[in-house]
């Protein structure tokens, strides 16, 4: 399976609560193979109750699952050794980082100031 974008929690968040310009980008995405990681499930189904807990991996659902591999995790390692104390650049931002670095697609997210210290990741704001 050829992916071509891994989606940051930012990206979900925004569709869960409804804000119509990330509806929009994920209608233009329909034909294309978008997947999360791990630590985005986490992010995103830590909702304040069961309703919401429930809708969000409802949402999760249509997402291929990308899990990392240890050289994800060696990457994600060194990078914040690297750049937390200088740059704020934190633990789960590196580890969704380091699958899209791996795999050499884009990572969708609102938050490009998060992932712009990291090298060779491509972060795009969707909308």
């Amino acid at each position: 399976m050829v992916i071509n974008g891994i989606v940051d929690t930012s990206i979900i968040v925004d569709d869960l609560r409804g804000y119509e310009p990330s509806k929009a980008w994920f209608k233009a995405q329909a034909t294309q193979v978008l997947a999360i990681t791990p630590v985005v499930w986490l992010e995103t189904e830590g909702a304040s109750n069961k309703l919401e807990r429930d809708r969000a991996i409802r949402f999760l659902h249509r997402f291929h699952m990308e899990h990392p591999l240890p050289i994800d995790n060696e990457w994600a390692m060194e990078h914040f050794a690297e750049y937390f104390l200088s740059h704020s650049v934190q633990f789960p931002d590196v580890m969704i980082a380091s699958v899209a670095v791996r795999l050499n697609i884009p990572l969708y997210t609102q938050n490009t100031r998060h992932f712009a210290p990291l090298s060779d990741i491509d972060e795009r704001r969707p909308y």
